[in-house]
């Protein structure tokens, strides 16, 4: 017998543990739809095979990534383990430089005799460790944690996935976290905080309730606490329509109601801001400035312009052509925001004739004269398309690409257009995803199409969820829930779970 053919012999012998788990028995499909289902975002690639692992305290884990780690990157990591699992197992770090071909922040998972992990890079690992959490089980005979063995490829398909929130005075800084810590778990990258009149300007103290402000330090620690998640956190002011800073329906004014020397900053029924105000070009840049830098000088700024039903009606604006008046507005603003060091994003609706045959079913709120402003927009401003129909693929995102921005898709509460956003962000290679909340976060139950259905979308481009298992759909978010929910000291019972109240008090 040759050496060599001894050599070969040998080696099959040694690994043959590994060949038999590496073409293992795979587990009956209904275990697998039940694994899967509890994953959010779900990946891309997943395979579930007989038996299970033990990660206990005493478990080895290797993590490899293409470029060694920093000493505190590695911190980082040991820190994760801790808070998901309570302790810190033997990790043990490599360097892997074929990681660079796992996709965008992109990961592997392979649960044998031990967990390997390969991160395409840190944010990679991070992602992992996510997946791995929704995994893990709390062994019933042990103080470790059991997890199937399985082999998982994942990657992101957008880019950009992000969330919107806002803050309304009745908003708990504990529900916010949350929200927070859900995003950054269901792997959105970005989340753009917009707070309506309860930013603790120290510019302008009365654009905001006098009695509703938030708690300066308290605030800038979620501010950082987005950086530690991994979540972009991007600042919204609206520089034209909503400048109440409240709902229209409920015709409360963050600052006239007040402030009634404050009235000619505003058009006549305070909705909007004026176009032609010396006055409020001074305070809006003000605050601009005052929260970019609170929100640690992030790439973009959001500055609305959605919904301004009362643009250029004043004595001083209506005198003026519209077109030219608000594309100066828009242009002045994009610039300052540039100047701060970001990038501006604005809504889509005032840029479309709601009479354009084209635009039927779709949300166009302008008019001739006001969707005449898209070509004289500045090309690097990002355009947000807000639309909340159920098409299974939209048209109005291309239009804005053809015009020459980029732009992002944002559908709310209407999970078929969720998934089609989506779809039509990665089919016609848009700049991204962004899925928005407004007020039905409070007191209502559509934490499954906000989060769950939505980060599944941004993640795998609108590819429709696998079979769902439970006999209740909301049960795999119910969990996902108390995970973060206990990430947050001391959470308070109003911030538990996906609403205020479990009891109705209305009639």
């Amino acid at each position: 017998m040759s050496r060599l053919f001894q050599i070969l012999i040998l080696a099959a012998v040694l690994f043959y543990p590994v060949f038999i788990f590496a073409e293992g028995t795979p587990v009956d499909p209904k275990i697998k739809d039940a694994i899967l289902e509890r994953l959010c975002p779900q990946p891309k690639e997943a395979d579930f095979f007989e038996g299970e692992y033990l990660l206990a305290a005493d478990a080895r884990v290797a993590l490899t990534t293409p470029n060694p780690l920093s000493e505190a990157e590695k911190s980082q990591i040991k820190k994760i383990f801790r808070q998901y699992w309570k302790f810190v197992p033997d990790i043990e770090f490599g360097q892997k430089p074929e990681n660079e071909k796992l996709g965008n922040e992109g990961y592997t998972i392979d649960i044998d005799s031990a967990i390997t992990v390969d991160g395409r890079d840190l944010t990679g690992l991070k992602h992992a460790l996510k997946t791995l959490r929704q995994l893990g089980e709390s062994g019933r005979n042990s103080c470790g944690f059991v997890f199937q063995r399985a082999r998982i490829k994942d990657f992101a398909s957008l880019n950009f996935r992000g969330m919107h929130l806002c803050i309304f005075p009745e908003t708990k800084l504990e529900q916010l976290e949350k929200y927070i810590r859900l995003a950054s778990y269901y792997k959105f990258n970005y989340v753009v905080i917009e707070p309506w009149g309860v930013f603790p300007y120290m510019s302008h103290p009365q654009f905001a309730y006098a009695d509703k402000k938030i708690d300066r330090d308290k605030f800038k620690r979620l501010i950082n606490l987005c950086y530690e998640l991994g979540i972009t956190p991007i600042p919204q002011v609206s520089v034209l329509g909503h400048a109440t800073q409240s709902r229209v329906s409920t015709a409360k004014h963050a600052v006239l109601a007040n402030h009634p020397e404050m009235e000619n900053v505003f058009e006549l029924y305070g909705w909007s801001y004026c176009m032609s105000s010396p006055k409020a070009d001074k305070i809006l840049k003000d605050m601009l400035a005052e929260i970019y830098d609170f929100y640690g000088k992030p790439p973009f700024f959001h500055i609305g312009c959605d919904e301004a039903y009362d643009m250029g009606t004043c004595y001083s604006c209506r005198k003026q052509n519209i077109t030219e008046l608000f594309a100066s507005h828009l242009a002045k603003f994009n610039n300052f925001v540039n100047s701060l060091g970001a990038r501006a994003i604005i809504w889509h609706d005032m840029l479309l004739d709601h009479a354009d045959a084209r635009w039927k079913g779709y949300v166009a709120l302008g008019d001739a004269e006001t969707a005449k402003t898209l070509e004289k927009l500045p090309k690097n401003i990002i355009i947000a398309d807000w639309q909340y129909g159920k098409q299974t693929h939209f048209t109005t995102p291309k239009f804005f690409k053809d015009s020459g921005h980029d732009v992002i898709v944002c559908p709310w509460d209407v999970d078929n257009g969720i998934l089609s956003l989506a779809k039509t962000a990665s089919d016609d290679n848009l700049f991204g995803f962004l899925q928005t909340t407004w007020h039905h976060l409070y007191g209502r139950k559509n934490f499954m199409s906000f989060f769950f259905i939505s980060s599944n979308a941004a993640w795998n481009a609108g590819k429709p969820l696998k079979k769902r298992y439970s006999v209740r759909k909301d049960l795999p978010i119910l969990r996902h829930l108390w995970q973060v929910g206990s990430d947050i000291k001391d959470i308070p019972y109003e911030a538990n779970g996906n609403s205020e109240k479990q009891i109705s008090t209305s009639l």
